[in-house]
């Protein structure tokens, strides 16, 4: 009797101490809230004494309307609930699961609705809360439409009524629908909105003003158990799926499905440089300026108040118990691997680790004690798996050595590279290496990656990364596989001269604390502190390290093209707004400020780029524009589009006030907004990694190509001409064919202009037969010298100056047209200058094995 007692004693003060509170989905169960799901079935809710009930939608209420009613004490909402704040909801914004929305327009391939335009007078499924999907509104205001252009339907939330041809795109996820439909057979494209600037944050895990006044614990337990449901969902996706697919899956997904869903969901949910969650008010800002300009809000008040201030460092009490047990703390490091780690000679611990090291002392109050005995990597593990230390500062997360570490999050991420010596050509991947000597560090992840995956390469152990170049340097070993932040600060810092960077591997290394076993409470510590680094204290640990200096100057003449734009577009705008009245004034006030911020960040951009990407860029230039013109486009595209709409109602506001002139500049600034934009997007897709070889209309492409180079092939007065049949179609990777035409376009230009002539003409031809299809472009530049016609397509043969030719332009177009096409390329003389020649087979085998091993790069982000 007296144990039943105390057994009903225990059990009712453990109830005392817990809390019930709802959390209100809104939608259906699915991966889209795993980290909900991770906290209760993990029990991290528990943890923080919560009782947590998870509702999914309610489609007689939203979660808003359950949150403030008090029906659920948190919920989850869209960036809408900017709005709602604006318009006087009294809420407070806690974490954003996604930094960018899942949320698309999604049409079939066939259809060929491939932009916002093409949907003109097409049947679209929209939701009902049109707010909810205001990026989507925003787009299409940005090139002047609206839903009046469409022809609306209610969705049917049925994916297959795409399929079944009821209505031409629907608002879907990028991380559901696609992959659906696949499933079905069939093919679809996404119209993205953030592909056109607007970039909103989704899935807002909020809570009343009055949950955080009255019971600011609770609070701060539930945002940090969700915080820590979401990092284990997404470093643990398969597992993750299996639990929803088990317990949260009401509508039958297969499990293949909630895995293909958790990995586009992760792209989405983490930035670079910015802890899980976080709300940024500038970026707040700009959102809030596209619903004003869009009219759904007046005006923007501060957002401080609507952002919630939480305990970047809550530890339980066994967190915090588990630590003054273990004041000091034994750890091992790698001495020979800067910039990421190493001993100087002094004897210092330095570097990137080291520098996080210090950040957890300073945190936890914990002293780490650094053992400088095991000079060796491969010592420091064995130490660490026979408990004789107790962590190791920096490790690369393999499957492999899970069962005898405990990791934490990752704290770096580094791309690895392939270095060869420097009479190597182009080397396409790591298939390329097999048979030969590659060198690698003993007991490092790379030396494990290359036994798995490629074990047709001859691996060559070095005791550090120096050394392994130096095998290379000497031509002990054909190649060295390294991360490309150890590969720059060596190469530089030991004037190694003849070896280079010849491309990326499909591995990354995912570095983290690595804790000996039967520690997976101080990775779940380190967890907490990592969390709590700010955007600040990251950039200051990583930029003193990675900071990398290059005299070479950075041929910026394309970013000032643009800026040319830009400062005329800002002339124009000045212009009209001193002839509109006082509101107006305002307004371009306003948009003005925006537009030196958008200034501010372009040169940040630039700055950082010219500092950190030169290392690879010295060996294709061609890679450089690409990277830096994608940062432009994501710099330049919201704002240009809130210009964009600016225009719009301003044009309907002179429209209103009968003022004729004012309204022929605002036509001008707008003829010169749409230019801007469409020139991003020849940009952006022309550098962007096709995927599957598609059908293409070879004159659709030279147009293309031609407007791009148009304006610089007038300004030298070079005329081009045509001979292609309208309806030749030829199976290919259309980026890498453009990439190629442009390429020898752009070598016909500088012939005629080094000819200095008088006839300037290029001729593009198309001829076309059962098994061949075959364009020639021919310049009238005089020709090619006998003596090196034959060397042109070396890789780094070169007829320009140094400074104007990296010599791998022709090489690159080969490689493209003859290993990715199966094609040829060539070359010879005519009457009136040189002719390359590109004959392309008409069925195409899709899947040779180098295509394969393309796609696979391609879907891991290597490419």
């Amino acid at each position: 009797m007296k144990k039943l007692f105390l057994f009903l004693l225990i059990f009712t003060v453990s109830l005392w101490g817990v809390e019930k509170v709802t959390l209100q989905l809104p939608w259906l169960h699915q991966f889209q809230f795993a980290g909900y799901y991770v906290a209760k079935e993990k029990g991290y809710f528990s943890d923080e004494g919560l009782d947590v009930t998870i509702l999914d939608a309610n489609k007689k209420e939203a979660s808003l309307k359950s949150v403030l009613d008090g029906r659920a004490q948190y919920g989850v909402g869209h960036s809408s609930l900017i709005v709602n704040y604006i318009n006087g909801a009294p809420i407070v914004l806690m974490a954003a699961a996604y930094q960018s929305s899942p949320m698309i327009l999604l049409t079939r391939k066939d259809a060929n609705i491939t932009g916002p335009k093409d949907l003109k007078n097409k049947r679209v499924m929209l939701t009902d809360d049109m707010v909810q999907w205001a990026e989507i509104q925003a787009m299409l205001r940005s090139i002047g439409m609206s839903t009046k252009d469409l022809i609306v339907q209610p969705h049917s939330y049925d994916s297959m009524s795409l399929s079944r041809r009821e209505t031409d795109a629907m608002v879907a996820y990028v991380s559901n629908e696609p992959f659906i439909l696949k499933q079905a057979g069939l093919e679809t494209y996404a119209i993205d909105p953030k592909n056109y600037g607007f970039n909103y944050y989704s899935d807002i895990l909020f809570t009343s003003k009055e949950e955080t006044v009255r019971h600011p614990e609770r609070v701060e337990a539930f945002y940090n158990a969700s915080i820590q449901g979401w990092l284990w969902a997404f470093d643990h996706i398969e597992e993750t799926a299996a639990l929803i697919y088990r317990k949260y899956n009401p509508q039958h997904k297969s499990l293949e499905a909630l895995i293909y869903e958790g990995k586009v969901l992760k792209e989405l949910a983490f930035r670079p440089n910015t802890p899980f969650g976080t709300i940024d008010q500038s970026r707040l800002e700009l959102i809030a300026q596209g619903y004003r300009l869009m009219g759904a809000v007046k005006a923007i008040p501060p957002f401080e108040p609507l952002l919630y201030k939480h305990d970047k460092l809550h530890l339980s009490d066994q967190e915090k118990e588990w630590l003054k047990m273990h004041p000091v703390i034994r750890v091992g490091v790698d001495h020979n691997w800067p910039p990421i780690e190493s001993v100087d000679e002094k004897g210092r611990y330095t570097g990137i680790s080291a520098s996080y090291l210090h950040f957890l002392e300073k945190r936890l109050g914990v002293r780490f004690d650094v053992d400088y005995s095991r000079p060796l990597w491969s010592d420091s593990i064995r130490a660490v798996n026979n408990k004789e230390l107790d962590m190791l500062s920096c490790a690369a997360i393999a499957d492999n050595r899970n069962d005898k570490l405990r990791f934490s999050r990752p704290y770096l991420k580094q791309t690895v590279v392939i270095v060869t010596n420097s009479n190597v050509g182009y080397v396409n991947d790591l298939n390329d290496l097999n048979g030969k000597k590659v060198a690698v560090v003993r007991s490092y992840a790379s030396e494990e990656y290359l036994r798995t995956y490629y074990p047709k390469i001859i691996p060559v152990l070095a005791d550090s990364s120096l050394e392994a170049l130096k095998k290379v340097a000497s031509g002990e070993a054909y190649a060295c596989i390294e991360g490309l932040s150890v590969v720059s600060y060596l190469i530089e810092r030991h004037n190694l001269k003849n070896i280079k960077v010849v491309g990326e591997t499909p591995f990354r290394y995912e570095l983290a604390f690595a804790f000996r076993k039967d520690w997976g409470i101080m990775a779940s510590i380190s967890d907490k502190v990592l969390a709590s680094v700010t955007p600040a204290e990251y950039e200051e640990i990583h930029g003193h390290w990675l900071e990398m200096k290059h005299d070479e100057p950075v041929n910026y003449r394309l970013v000032w093209g643009i800026a040319g734009f830009m400062a005329l577009l800002f002339f124009l705008v000045a212009y009209k707004n001193h002839r509109l009245d006082v509101l107006v004034r305002q307004r371009t006030g306003e948009l003005e400020t925006f537009n030196q911020r958008l200034q501010d960040e372009v040169d940040k951009a630039v700055e950082k780029n010219r500092k950190q990407e030169k290392l690879l860029m010295q060996q294709a230039k061609m890679a450089e524009i690409g990277s830096m013109l994608e940062s432009i486009a994501h710099q330049w595209r919201q704002p240009l589009n809130i210009l964009g709409l600016s225009m719009t109602r301003l044009n309907l506001s002179c429209a209103l006030s009968g003022k004729s002139e004012s309204a022929k500049v605002i036509e001008i600034a707008e003829a010169q907004i749409e230019y801007m934009s469409q020139t991003i997007d020849d940009f952006r897709n022309f550098f962007k990694q096709d995927r599957s070889q598609i059908p293409v209309n070879i004159a659709a492409m030279v147009n293309d190509v031609e407007a791009l180079l148009g304006p610089l092939l007038v300004r030298k007065k070079i005329t081009v001409k045509h001979e292609i049949d309208p309806l030749i179609e030829v199976l290919v990777y259309p980026n890498e064919l453009k990439q190629v035409i442009i390429n020898l376009v752009n070598n016909a230009r500088e012939a005629i202009e080094q000819r200095r002539g008088n006839e300037r003409i290029i001729y593009i031809r198309c001829e076309n037969d059962k098994r061949y299809c075959t364009i020639s472009i021919e310049d009238t530049g005089g020709g090619i010298d006998a003596s090196i016609i034959d060397k042109i397509f070396d890789p780094y043969f070169t007829t320009k100056f140094e400074s104007q030719g990296t010599g791998i332009g022709l090489y690159m177009a080969k490689m493209i047209i003859e290993k990715h096409f199966l094609g040829k390329l060539s070359v010879y003389n005519t009457s009136k200058g040189a002719c390359f020649e590109i004959r392309l087979n008409r069925e195409q085998k899709k899947d040779t094995e180098e295509n394969k091993v393309l796609k696979r790069e391609s879907t891991d982000g290597s490419l």
